[in-house]
């Protein structure tokens, strides 16, 4: 799965608060490779609760990238990433074939750099997940990122 795809889980199953199975957006940040039996992706959340990311919200203090669905179409709602959150893993090839999963597009390369340089100051990003995420988006031409 190339980085930067954008795709929406229906009923994702791994609630990380509560145990409210519900949908849920998420962007491709890289993988293990295809050295690795599986191949195991890693992608991040988003959350539609803008509030809490505004000044005096139980995440205000977090670092995140907006998402607006007029500048990146592939939401269909606006939405945030927050970099104070672990990214999620799970093998390509349950993504790929998972009749909940919709792909909904790609980001930009821009785009994609701005993510990298918010996990890499997250505490929340291992320096082997980094390692792999850096990896993989220099193997799509996004050059000159910071090595963890």
């Amino acid at each position: 799965m190339r980085p930067g795809t954008i795709f929406w889980w229906k009923n994702f199953p791994y609630p990380r608060f509560g145990s409210e199975i519900k949908p849920r957006w998420f962007v491709c940040l890289g993988d293990t490779g295809r050295i690795t039996e599986p191949t195991i992706v890693f992608f991040s959340t988003t959350t539609t609760v803008k509030d809490d990311f505004e000044p005096g919200g139980k995440r205000a203090g977090h670092h995140f990238f907006r998402f607006d669905k007029k500048r990146y179409p592939c939401f269909e709602e606006d939405c945030i990433l927050d970099f104070d959150e672990p990214p999620y893993n799970e093998s390509e090839k349950v993504i790929t074939s998972h009749k909940d999963i919709e792909f909904k597009g790609e980001l930009d390369k821009k785009t994609l750099k701005s993510i990298y340089e918010g996990i890499f100051r997250s505490q929340y990003y291992s320096p082997k997940v980094l390692g792999d995420i850096h990896r993989s988006l220099n193997q799509i031409g996004i050059t000159g990122l910071q090595k963890p």
